[in-house]
């Protein structure tokens, strides 16, 4: 008799274990459940991934890794990293661009500068920001070339090439006063195209 009521009582417990599992997954909106699997997903993602749209772009290169913020790189810093490299090296190869893309991920990890693609993009100093494309319109102007997302794509991908350089500038576009504060102020690290990089 007691066996028997233990049965009937663990299969009813079972039973409205059930119940209350559907009833729960009927009430969720496909979306919520999407969303929740999205959360998991990213909060036990191993390995850093730069998100740009509906689809993942390869892992960050190591020194991205540096700041945790700076982990997950969305659509809008994606599309204002690859706008700032096609204003500020629309001439150069693809070597070139990938090398100013490099810079820009260099500052986001420096301890010196904003920990953000938007906020190294558009920070001020003096007065003055510190991409002249910005301060001139260009960046708003430009029209982002394939050539310049697969060099953005590579400096995401890629060891960085130009040592850990945190400036760049156009040698043949900069009034001597200006170059020579590069060269006095900082450490030349190496040039490639119209561009001497330094640190």
């Amino acid at each position: 008799m007691y066996e028997k009521y233990t049965k009937s009582r663990l299969l009813f417990m079972l039973l409205f274990g059930i119940g209350l599992m559907l009833l729960f997954c009927r009430m969720l909106k496909p979306d919520q459940i999407f969303q929740t699997k999205e959360n998991y997903e990213q909060a036990f993602h191993i390995e850093k991934t730069i998100v740009t749209s509906t689809s993942e772009v390869p892992k960050l290169k190591p020194h991205i890794l540096e700041k945790e913020e700076a982990a997950f790189l969305g659509a809008d810093e994606y599309e204002i990293l690859c706008r700032i490299v096609q204003a500020e090296a629309g001439g150069e190869d693809a070597a070139g661009k990938e090398m100013v893309a490099e810079v820009i991920l260099n500052r986001v990890s420096s301890p010196k500068f904003p920990d953000t693609v938007a906020g190294v993009v558009f920070q001020e100093s003096g007065g003055q920001y510190q991409f002249s494309p910005v301060g001139d319109g260009r960046y708003n102007s430009v029209s982002i070339s394939g050539q310049t997302k697969e060099a953005v794509l590579a400096a995401l991908q890629d060891g960085d090439v130009t040592n850990g350089a945190l400036y760049f500038v156009a040698a043949g576009k900069t009034t001597p006063e200006k170059r020579g504060w590069f060269e006095s102020k900082l450490t030349f690290m190496t040039e490639h195209g119209g561009h001497r990089f330094y640190k």
